[in-house]
């Protein structure tokens, strides 16, 4: 059965659909570039970060309501847009069903902020953080 919504929603739809393709895989090509290097160690380190973001991205996805999980996506697709890099951090286990909604005013704030340095999302037992990590810490491991 073919979606037939208004085409604005299904425009917005591809949008975050085009921009979590293209962060993973812009992840994939620098655990490629490792391999070519021949540094199995940022190979590795490369991998466990995409298999921990995929994770906790999944379990966000899944913690708020369907409104919630589209302003997520929208969320992501306009960091992925304005080249902005998040980072993920934590148990997706420590994601509880209120999560998004704990998330979604501060992403939307920290994005408006205009800053284009990495962002660190860490999701905790005792919610979800956001902070910009000093230039000298490598959000991306």
């Amino acid at each position: 059965m073919a979606y037939e919504g208004p085409s604005e929603h299904r425009h917005l739809l591809l949008r975050a659909v085009r921009a979590a393709r293209h962060r993973t895989a812009n992840a994939l090509q620098v655990a490629f570039g490792w391999a070519q290097l021949e540094e199995p160690q940022k190979v590795r380190e490369s991998l466990e970060r995409i298999v921990r973001e995929e994770a906790l991205l999944s379990a966000l996805g899944r913690s708020g309501d369907e409104g919630q999980q589209y302003a997520f996506w929208q969320l992501m697709a306009d960091a992925e847009e304005t080249g902005r890099h998040l980072a993920f951090f934590g148990r997706p286990g420590a994601i509880g069903p209120a999560a998004l909604g704990e998330l979604l005013p501060q992403l939307a704030a920290a994005l408006q902020a205009g800053r284009t340095d990495a962002l660190a999302v860490t999701c905790g037992e005792d919610g979800i953080t956001l902070s910009w990590p000093e230039e000298d810490q490598d959000v991306r491991r």
